[in-house]
């Protein structure tokens, strides 16, 4: 099973939030739901849940957005899935006219901001969209300390030599902020904002994208007034502040396991 409320560790923040703002906004009696995610939401929900939590909310079928289904017409769909072209599109495709609809209705919810021209997009849709609305979780919870923004070529942009990548560090960057943003709006934190500026200016330039996006993100509808800072710091470092550490083995059994042993997707299979 899930976590239990009683634990305070950011799987269990997360999950709490996925329940209260998918599940429960979502949610009726006696009322089954198929539920559609894409590669990044997959591995979200994989990491704070379980099939029989998903189960006790209304969930009898997962399935993968990207592949081929078979139309159930007299169920409802729950889309989780990540504001991307390739996620959007996806959903068109179920439901590109009333007479050729996969399912019954749509439930759609982002991981992050939507912007305008995908949510346009939706609107040739809107007849069969119940609920349209981002969550703000873009992150994956590792451990209950532990998460990560799942951005594979980030390393590689921001320390790339070639005059020709700026574009590309630049819209990494921006991704990774709204990221952390996100992090820190799941634990209620409005954090000050701390990074160390040498020997790149990679950790000063993020430091300052979610210093913006904080701002822009806590500022209320009715008073235009922002969300005064919290105690939490966040400390932004570059890599490059220590890059030793990443050729050393760190002393401590998980770190061993993970360094002699074939463990992928934090599973061991022994053979």
């Amino acid at each position: 099973m899930a976590p239990p409320v009683t634990e305070r560790g950011l799987k269990s923040v997360v999950w709490q939030k996925i329940k209260s703002t998918v599940f429960d906004d979502c949610k009726k009696e006696d009322e089954w739901k198929i539920m559609l995610l894409d590669e990044f939401t997959t591995k979200l929900l994989a990491s704070c849940c379980k099939m029989t939590d998903l189960l006790a909310e209304g969930i009898t079928v997962v399935e993968n957005i990207y592949k081929n289904r078979e139309p159930v017409r007299q169920m409802k769909a729950l889309y989780f899935i990540s504001p991307t072209s390739k996620s959007v599109d996806c959903f068109l495709r179920d439901f590109g006219s009333k007479s050729e609809n996969k399912y019954k209705a749509a439930y759609i919810y982002f991981t992050d901001f939507c912007p305008d021209g995908l949510f346009n997009k939706i609107k040739a849709c809107s007849k069969s969209v119940r609920r349209c609305k981002e969550i703000n979780i873009s992150f994956i919870p590792l451990e209950s300390q532990v998460y990560t923004l799942d951005v594979p070529d980030a390393f590689y942009y921001c320390y790339s030599p070639d005059p020709s990548n700026a574009s590309g560090k630049d819209a990494v960057m921006e991704a990774m902020a709204e990221q952390i943003v996100t992090v820190c709006a799941t634990l209620d934190e409005n954090p000050g904002v701390r990074y160390k500026s040498k020997p790149l200016d990679n950790a000063n330039k993020l430091a300052q994208l979610v210093e913006k996006k904080l701002e822009n993100y806590y500022k209320t509808d009715e008073k235009s007034l922002i969300k005064g800072k919290t105690h939490s710091q966040l400390i932004i470092i570059d890599r490059g502040f220590d890059p030793v550490s990443t050729v050393l083995h760190e002393l401590t059994f998980q770190a061993m396991a993970y360094d002699l042993l074939p463990i992928e997707n934090d599973t061991y299979k022994q053979v």
